[in-house]
């Protein structure tokens, strides 16, 4: 640390619209923790899904990195360490059951990126740490976060245990998954949640007039919307079952996302007489939602398994009240909680006088909600790194 200035290199992947291969959950988490300015801290960012050259990001404080094709040095490595490189390769198979030469070539691009950055802490976001682990050689502490927990087993030998010195989950909920199932010692988890960009995910009580007039929906219809790929377990289909038996009729269903469960959504819709209520509305690009969002009335996080979704805290951004699914409860964070409307449902037995009244209830004031914006998360993470550093030293 020099300076007083804490390196760090932020390891995951990059959305596809600033050089990434593809965008994912946790692309767009390092994409938006990197674009935050923190004093004393200076993000490092190596992208896995990202050709070096490819990436192209504006106002940013930090510098990206993508991934060279060393495959000379590849080689090499593993011609001068044949002992070594068969022990990290069962390391390998054993934690992400992937093709070794694929983290290789991650170790590869890892040791030369370790020798330019000198980094004081690593923060890894998702698989993958194992070729970070064997290229760092111990000179850093690694802070893993795991976006969600999917095990349903405990495994000793996770990758969280024998390779992280830390690990962050998103929610109490994961935290307890963290120990219980990845046998990681409470006493190294952290709870830090995922956050929101409140630039781009707000209320707006004009594009709510526009969209609701646009769309034909009257100020007294009750619209509720879910934002995610239309699939069974993220449980658009069940949601608009549970809809058709609320006592209420003055509704409708905004689904946007696309998916294998469109079809099944149609048919159950024509055949129940509420086509007209549930409304498929296709992919929409990210600074287009702010304006379903604010058109809405309640968001419906219909899954049935999360780790911390995204379009649920964007949701919360713009003021919506959320209705969740009961086997979610664990995934929504505190600040959530605190500073939102939120009911959980039964979906299985659902209440439908409960929801009637809760979703008739009058709320105060609409208006953007700031506590989770990722101007706020970025420095929980960096008092964690503060923390670690100042805990090696002891």
């Amino acid at each position: 640390m020099k300076n007083n200035r804490i390196k760090v290199l932020l390891s995951g992947q990059l959305p596809v619209e600033v050089g990434g291969n593809y965008t994912t959950g946790i692309a767009k988490v390092v994409y938006e923790l990197s674009r935050q300015n923190v004093e004393g801290l200076d993000f490092f960012v190596y992208a896995t899904n990202a050709k070096a050259g490819n990436i192209s990001i504006n106002n940013s404080p930090s510098k990206y990195f993508g991934y060279r094709f060393l495959i000379g040095r590849m080689f090499m490595s593993m011609a001068l360490h044949p002992c070594r490189t068969i022990k990290e390769w069962k390391a390998y198979r054993q934690g992400e059951k992937v093709n070794p030469l694929r983290f290789e070539f991650y170790k590869a691009n890892y040791e030369l990126l370790l020798e330019d950055v000198k980094p004081d802490i690593i923060h890894v976001n998702g698989s993958g740490i194992e070729p970070l682990f064997f290229a760092n050689k111990g000179r850093a502490p690694i802070l893993l976060t795991c976006h969600g927990v999917f095990e349903r087993f405990r495994n000793p030998n996770s990758s969280a245990n024998l390779y992280a010195d830390f690990v962050t989950g998103l929610t109490d909920e994961t935290k307890e998954e963290i120990h219980d199932y990845f046998c990681v010692d409470k006493k190294k988890v952290f709870i830090i949640p995922n956050g929101v960009d409140t630039s781009k995910f707000y209320y707006s009580k004009s594009e709510r007039n526009a969209i609701r007039s646009a769309m034909g929906v009257e100020e007294t219809t009750i619209v509720f919307i879910t934002v995610a790929s239309v699939q069974e377990r993220k449980g658009q289909l069940r949601f608009t079952q549970l809809l058709h038996d609320l006592p209420f009729k003055d509704w409708e269903y905004w689904i946007i996302g696309n998916g294998p469960a469109e079809r099944d959504i149609k048919e159950y819709a024509e055949s129940c007489g509420i086509a007209n209520k549930v409304k498929l509305l296709g992919y929409k690009n990210g600074d287009e939602l702010y304006r379903y969002y604010s058109a809405a009335d309640i968001y419906a996080h219909a899954s049935t398994m999360e780790g911390q979704a995204l379009c649920e805290i964007e949701a919360f951004a713009t003021g919506l009240k959320i209705l969740v699914n009961n086997r979610l409860k664990g995934t929504i964070a505190r600040e959530e909680l605190e500073n939102g409307d939120y009911l959980f449902v039964d979906f299985d037995q659902p209440n439908h006088e409960k929801i009637d009244h809760w979703a008739h209830s009058i709320m105060s004031e609409r208006h953007t909600v700031k506590t989770m914006d990722w101007s706020v998360v970025v420095r929980k993470y960096a008092a964690l790194y503060k923390g670690i550093l100042e805990q090696q030293k002891e």
